[in-house]
């Protein structure tokens, strides 16, 4: 859990600078645990949650050593930065950097892990009673004040379990966690199907980054990567590593695991110091497992280094170790070395970056050795003369080495680090006792829990490996004491620096800050950091005090007694229990809510149970080196390597590379059998083609043959018969070369997890195939198939499999389920079809036999708002060269402003980084011009978005880089033609003159030298220009791939805009009604009927179109979105990702910024097939005749701006917060934000204007050199183009600019109450827009006075059409009367396609709940409405239908003078009754 809260409160991809609010933090926690446990592990039985507790005294040391690094480099990072709350909330004129967010807060004891803790638990039992997945799961939750590190209560939780009778064998385990420790808790549990989850990380991004050039933040195009590390096939490499040329009767494959996970020890843990000798870089795993295999046959059969968490024999550990020590001395020679070499390259790099060089010189370190050696050798003579004289005891195994030219590194290490001389004897022996206990305190914590809470090693530096000697009589005097753990708050005065003092109650501050205080020793303001070798900062060591706990309880007995401390604090400063939730649905009780600040409501009817399990802080129970009996291994679900035939395996030096780069270290390979001399592809064909077998080893996954094929034929089935395709001899070559391409990245890796490490040997043979997808669910008749993709991957015949020893009962058919099963009373359901596509609904129970009876909340059809807004609101863009000509500069210059602009020294790149060779551009202000002219293109995208694959194995052309086409052919490289909107540069000449100006003297160069450019003092202009570039509202935004297309910020803005106005108008009148239909089961969708395994098609309820900006769109099985939640579509990526992006109309946990488009807890990255179109057939239409492309952007940036000061009022009588309101996009970059309600404030340093939890605000935006250039949001341009405009602006000579909208934008002031003048220019022509919108979105009263007649308004501008979509009334409605209907009445509304009339029926309708009917004033001006959207309209005095006899007869207006309000234009919902 501590992971979790760390990457939600201060994620990596924000600057220090950047503080959230502890609303997102809390709602970020709870999304990210919805995420891992309802969308991705899916767990069948319990799940526990462990946030670290106090921790025993050995980890105190790490603790303390992490915090007090973490305080220095907060307080290194902020020097000189103003913090920028994401929220927008202003921090004061104080502190610039007073609001940080310091990560120490997160330590058990602290009020803000307590509040934490509180919404965790707040957050289970609202998931209990909400999701159905969680009301089947046992979920423990271990909070910070329960002792313990949160991995080890889990491991003590599986100990307890494993050794409980009946517990099942095949048992499987999830852990999350990055750390690697996890790995080996992992493997000591024996438990053979344990697989660890870890996020992706991009280990290669830290080698290529510019830190002199803007940070590049790239555009989530798919929801973010996940990893399952399989412990199951690191057992198999241990046995093959261990056990391979062995007899596997000798070897117990348990018993050398444990001894593995001890050997680790040795290379430094959380609890011990790495020995000096032995460095994962310096090759320690090697010569361990090295020395290990060659001991081994020595012990005999069935000894080993250890036995259940003790070590078997002191004695075979001491000459296991006195092997590896005696190559201490080569060694260090070595890694003086390569220190040299290393040194030599940081000064390259260095130099080449124009960073100050800090590197030593040769002779410098030559000389500062020379005086280190020189200090030894003086202390050695007066060790030596003390021996002689006095008769002074040296320490055993040491020796006096005279020659002062030849260094002695281990009497040199000891003096240096340690400060021991050879003569003392008893801090030596000391030393190696405590390094001793260590390793049996490690083993013992790994295997049984903690033996002791009190026992630490009290060194910054380990002993010597070969001083590791008389180990026999050392064990013999060691015992430890179990202790009882520390209370949180002595561990918090422990662990915390003195900067961080405010997360500690106040009486204890004086202890940590005063000067009289009697542990002020304890608190360095300073300290130094020995790198000991290493070049990551993280990894030196912080020459830190060690704890004294006895002084320490003893000072805080005395002077913070317990009665100074507040209610919260005594109930803080306690040990706690561990809670087990469960589903109850005879619990009626309400929970409050943890914070109502943050707008969690109370949990009305809880329905979840509670109970205090035991927690013993002493473990009697240890793991067994043993496999439960009945464990299957390969086992469904988890990969092996066994499962194809493995000749030999060897290590070998083969630079795999997995990660981005390639391994220095030695790999273990894997070399296939052999296979025969096989028949041609044109003979095993018949006997392949169309067969399931399996590929991606070792996970071995299922997929179908469509082709075989050899160097010189292609075979498939084209029209139910075989077809041979014989090579060209070109394309026998390009056969070959494919092949032995596969060859070697099977050799060698791809650059992904799980590639490389396998010598597969000659291919004859490559099948091309298709792989499964899941279960295909037919919503006919609810039977299953397996589904297989289109994407077809090559693969080598060695590497498939044609059986699997492990079917997986996921992937089994399934007949027809019988409607009942399908459908049980009570299950949600959403429609699919028919005219209420989109509403949700209550199953009641089966009716007709063929039908299902639903309860449905009936909504009014959807507007197609967001279409209209994607259709006005588009940006001004030119082509480079005009861009070029329009600023008066060289067109090379610009290309190389909008892109990269390198400098020396320092590698500076002062470029806007508005392009990428990748083609990624930055919304707003670059674009890639699209290819309008190809249909081909067009039609393969709408083809790959009804049934694009989503499961890829090796072999695929997305995960190998190689076309499956591309055998024949070569890609065609496509021109990038790039287009501009030219604000951000103009805004960048206007900034640096100078720069410009020296530029066009040299516009050729590639590589700029800042002297030349600049003056003599041009390296010190260079970091002022990149500072202006990372202030730019550009430099944080996301960088967006060719192949997606996206609103501009101000239409998703306006979006979002557009449904708070109609969701607030939908809640005020409550218009939602509730029916009882019978619908067809193919026009249901049912709320979690959609497994891991199954696949959704969006062919299966879509309109069968691939997505359109601004599609309105309901969620049927999205991950992290509400069920039937409702948005638009602001986003669409490359259809072979299947990802669009969707604001939503309402918040929800799982919702983000997208990165800063929208308001946080609104945006979501969905696919797209797991959405449902709710969009009408016949909405583009609609917006075609109404909307001209690009004609409103003017008019949403005016309507943006003005319509928050109007909404407030209404958001308020809704309980809303103003500042989700879209940001007008006028905003001044450096305005102000209203200061906040500090009651919810995030932890923070001392600060004078601590925040609250609002939400974050949208982007702002950039500034440019006035409001009259071109490409302005808020310029209306009629020119041919840029250009033409900006000669126009430039000939004036900086005359005002009169905008061609101050009309409209007066009118909208004056309708709104907010210009001086209340009557507006043109208000006729407002009025029209303003009913338009009224009518499109369904809101709003029209004023009976002003019209007599219904007929359609002319459009006279694009504000009119836009504003018909976006303003809305403020005119207060009259309260319906309410009609209560008969509940008992028998179902008469039927099922409806789309499209077609309702029937005419005599019964009377029977919705269940209250309804009421529209009454008041009904006169309505409405815009033409197309023939597909006439609805009905309810006539006074009564409530019916108006008759439609057949598909023929033409609409009719009516009017009414008891109309509440006007219909929408679009579908109404038809209500009968004979009432």
């Amino acid at each position: 859990m501590n992971g979790i809260i760390h990457g939600c409160t201060h994620p990596s991809h924000l600057d220090v600078s950047d503080v959230l609010t502890e609303r997102d933090m809390v709602l970020g926690i709870m999304h990210y645990l919805d995420r891992i446990i309802t969308q991705i592990v899916k767990p069948q039985v319990s799940v526990f949650m462990a946030i670290d507790g106090v921790a025993p005294r050995a980890k105190l040391n790490q603790q303390r050593s992490r915090r007090f690094r973490s305080a220095k480099d907060l307080a290194e990072a902020t020097k000189g930065k103003r913090i920028t709350p994401v929220d927008g909330a202003d921090v004061g004129a104080g502190d610039p950097y007073a609001g940080a967010f310091d990560s120490n807060c997160i330590t058990p004891g602290t009020e803000f892990l307590c509040r934490i803790s509180n919404c965790i638990k707040y957050f289970i039992r609202k998931k209990i009673k909400e999701d159905p997945h969680w009301r089947k799961l046992s979920i423990i939750f271990s909070g910070p004040e329960v002792p313990g590190e949160g991995e080890h209560k889990i491991m003590q939780h599986i100990r307890d379990m494993r050794n409980q009778p009946g517990y099942q064998p095949n048992t499987r385990h999830c852990m999350y966690g990055q750390d690697a420790d996890l790995i080996m808790l992992g493997l000591v549990s024996h438990e053979p199907h344990f697989t660890l989850l870890r996020e992706i990380i991009d280990f290669s991004g830290s080698f290529s980054r510019n830190e002199n050039a803007l940070k590049e933040v790239k555009k989530f195009t798919k929801q973010s990567d996940f990893q399952l590390l399989h412990l199951s096939i690191l057992r198999e490499y241990l046995q093959l590593e261990f056990v391979y040329k062995h007899d596997p009767s000798t070897y117990d494959l348990e018993r050398i695991i444990d001894d593995f996970v001890f050997m680790t020890f040795l290379v430094g843990n959380d609890f011990l110091p790495h020995m000096p000798s032995l460095d994962i870089g310096d090759g320690a795993f090697t010569l361990l497992f090295d020395t290990y295999k060659e001991q081994r046959p020595s012990w005999g059969d069935g000894q080993y280094l250890t036995d259940s968490g003790e070590i078997s024999d002191p004695s075979r550990l001491e000459a296991f170790l006195k092997v590896i020590g005696a190559a201490e001395t080569d060694i260090f020679l070595a890694r003086e070395k390569n220190k040299v070499v290393e040194l030599k390259k940081q000064r390259n790099w260095d130099k080449r970056d124009g960073k100050p060089d800090k590197t030593p010189s040769d002779l410098e370190m030559a000389a500062e050795d020379e005086s280190k050696q020189n200090d030894y050798f003086k202390m050695i003579q007066t060790a030596m003369a003390n021996v002689s004289l006095n008769g002074a005891e040296v320490i055993d195994g040491w020796a006096p080495n005279l020659d002062p030219s030849q260094k002695d590194f281990k009497g040199r290490y000891y003096f240096e680090k340690l400060q021991l001389k050879p003569t003392d004897v008893d801090n030596h022996l000391a030393l190696r006792r405590s390094y001793v206990e260590g390793l049996i305190w490690c083993l013992a914590y790994y295997y049984r829990g903690c033996i002791s809470w009190g026992w630490f090693f009290p060194y910054h530096y380990g002993p010597m490996i070969s001083d590791l000697t008389n180990l026999p009589a050392v064990f013999n005097c060691i015992s430890f004491e179990i202790g009882q753990p520390l209370l949180p708050f002595q561990q918090l005065m422990g662990c915390l620096p003195p900067a961080s003092a405010h997360l500690v109650p106040s009486v204890y501050r004086k202890l940590m800050c005063s000067s009289d205080s009697p542990i002020k020793a304890f608190y360095p303001e300073d300290f130094v950091v020995d790198m000991n070798g290493k070049r990551n900062p993280w990894e030196g060591v912080n020459i830190l005090p060690f704890i004294d706990v006895d002084l320490l309880k003893k000072s805080i007995e005395k002077h913070c007694p317990d009665s100074a401390l507040t209610a919260d604090e005594r109930h803080r400063n306690r040990v706690g229990k561990v809670y087990c939730y469960t589903y109850d649905a005879a619990i009626l009780d309400t929970i409050p809510s943890c914070n109502r600040d943050i707008g969690l409501p109370n949990i009305v009817k809880c329905n979840s149970r509670v109970v205090v399990l035991e927690n013993h802080s002493e473990s009697n129970v240890s793991f067994s080196p043993v496999l439960i009996p009945g464990t299957k291994i390969p086992y469904a679900g988890f990969p092996s390597l066994n499962v194809l035939p493995i000749d030999h395996a060897e290590l070998k030096n083969c630079g795999i590379n997995c990660f981005g780069f390639p391994s220095k270290y030695p790999n273990m390979i894997l070399t296939m059998r052999e296979l025969p001399r096989l028949p041609g592809a044109s003979e095993l064909a018949s006997t392949l083609i169309g067969k399931h077998i399996f590929v991606n080893w070792p996970m071995m996954h299922e997929a179908k043959v469509v082709a075989v094929s050899d160097a010189s034929c292609e075979v498939r089935i084209t029209k139910k018969q075989l077809k041979t395709r014989l090579f060209s001899p070109q394309e026998k070559d390009r056969w070959n070369a494919v092949s032995d391409t596969m060859v070697e990245k099977y050799l060698v890796g791809a650059g992904y997890p799980g590639s490389g490490g396998v010598s597969i040997g000659e291919v004859q043979i490559r099948l091309k195939v298709v792989a499964l997808q899941g279960m295909k669910t037919s919503p006919v008749d609810g039977s299953t198939k397996k589904l297989f993709g289109n994407e077809e991957a090559d693969v080598p015949l060695q590497m498939a499999l044609f059986k699997s020893p492990a079917p997986d009962p996921r992937f089994i058919e399934r007949g027809p389920m019988t409607l009942k099963d399908r459908f049980p009373p009570r299950c949600r359901v959403i429609l699919t079809k028919g005219k209420h596509r989109g509403c949700i609904g209550t199953v009641l129970n089966v009716v007709d036999k063929e039908k299902v009876g639903v309860r449905v909340g009936v909504l009014p059809p959807e507007p197609p708002f967001g279409l209209a807004i994607a259709r006005s609101v588009q940006e001004s863009f030119i082509s480079p060269s005009d861009a070029a000509k329009v600023l008066r500069i060289d067109a090379r210059i610009f290309g190389k402003i909008t892109g990269n602009l390198f400098f020396s020294p320092g590698r500076y790149d002062l470029g806007l980084n508005l392009k990428y060779k990748d083609k990624r551009y930055v919304l707003g202000y670059t674009r890639v011009k699209k290819d309008t002219k190809s249909q081909k293109s067009k039609r393969d995208d709408a083809k790959a978005w009804m049934a694009g694959d989503t499961v890829l194995v090796v072999g695929s052309k997305r995960m190998s880089g190689v076309s499956e086409d591309s055998d024949f052919g070569e890609e065609e490289n496509e021109r990038v033609i790039w287009e501009y909107a030219v604000r951000l540069v103009a805004a960048y000449k206007t900034a640096f003159p100078n720069l410009f100006a020296a530029l066009a003297k040299a516009p050729g160069e590639r590589f700029y030298d800042a002297k030349r450019v600049f003056g003599p003092k041009g390296e010190e202009v260079l970091p002022k220009v990149l500072d202006w570039l990372k202030g730019i509202e550009t430099a944080k935004m996301p960088r967006i791939p060719a192949t997606t297309d996206a609103m501009p910020v101000a239409a998703v803005h306006a979006v979002q805009r557009a449904a708070d106005v109609r969701n607030a108008t939908l809640q005020k009148d409550g218009v939602i009604q509730e029916m009882n239909i019978k619908i067809p089961s193919s026009a249901l969708y049912r709320e979690g009927s959609t497994g891991a395994t199954d696949v959704l098609l969006a062919s299966d309820h879509s309109v069968g179109a691939p997505p359109e900006l601004g599609d309105r769109v309901a969620n049927l099985c999205a991950n992290g979105v509400p069920f039937g939640a409702r948005g638009t579509v602001v986003a669409i990526h490359d259809s072979t990702e299947g990802c669009v992006e969707v604001v939503l109309d309402e918040e929800f946990i799982g919702g983000s910024t997208l990165q800063g488009t929208c308001a946080n807890f609104r945006g979501k990255l969905c696919v797209w097939n797991h959405l449902l179109k709710i969009s009408s057939a016949d909405s583009k239409g609609i917006i075609d005749n109404v909307m001209p492309l690009g004609s409103g952007k003017t008019v949403v940036d005016k309507l943006m701006s003005e319509t928050i000061l109007e909404g407030n009022h209404e958001m308020d009588s809704l309980g809303l917060d103003q500042n989700s309101a879209i940001a007008s996009t006028e905003i001044k970059r450096n305005q102000p934000a209203p200061k906040r309600d500090p009651k919810w404030g995030s932890p923070q340093r001392p600060s004078s204007t601590p925040r609250n939890g609002d939400k974050q605000a949208g982007w702002k935006e950039a500034q440019g050199p006035s409001k009259t250039g071109i490409g302005f949001d808020n310029v209306n341009r009629k020119e041919k183009n840029g250009q033409v405009a900006w000669r126009k602006i430039v000939s004036n000579k900086g005359s005002t600019v009169v905008n061609a909208n101050s009309a409209a934008s007066d009118d909208l002031k004056a309708m709104l109450g907010l210009s001086k003048s209340s009557t507006p220019s043109k208000m006729s022509s407002s009025s029209k827009a303003s009913e338009g919108l009224k009518a499109l979105i369904g809101v709003g009263i029209p004023d009976e006075k002003e019209h007599n007649t219904i007929k359609p308004p002319s459009l006279e501008s694009a504000a009119d059409a836009l504003m018909h979509l976006m303003m809305k009334d403020t005119a207060a409605p009259l309260p319906p009367p309410a009609v209560t209907l008969d509940r008992n009445a028998p179902f008469n509304f039927t099922y409806v396609k789309e499209g077609e009339d309702q029937p005419q029926t005599q019964q009377p309708l029977a919705p269940t709940g209250s309804y009421y009917y529209p009454q008041g004033p009904s006169i309505h001006e409405m815009p033409h409405i197309p023939s597909s959207y006439q609805g009905y309209f309810p006539q006074p005095g009564k409530v019916q239908a108006l008759p439609l006899s057949s598909r023929e007869q033409k609409p009719r207006h009516v009017t009414t003078s008891l109309m509440k309000k006007s219909s929408p234009i679009v579908p109404s919902v038809v209500v009968k009754s004979k009432k």
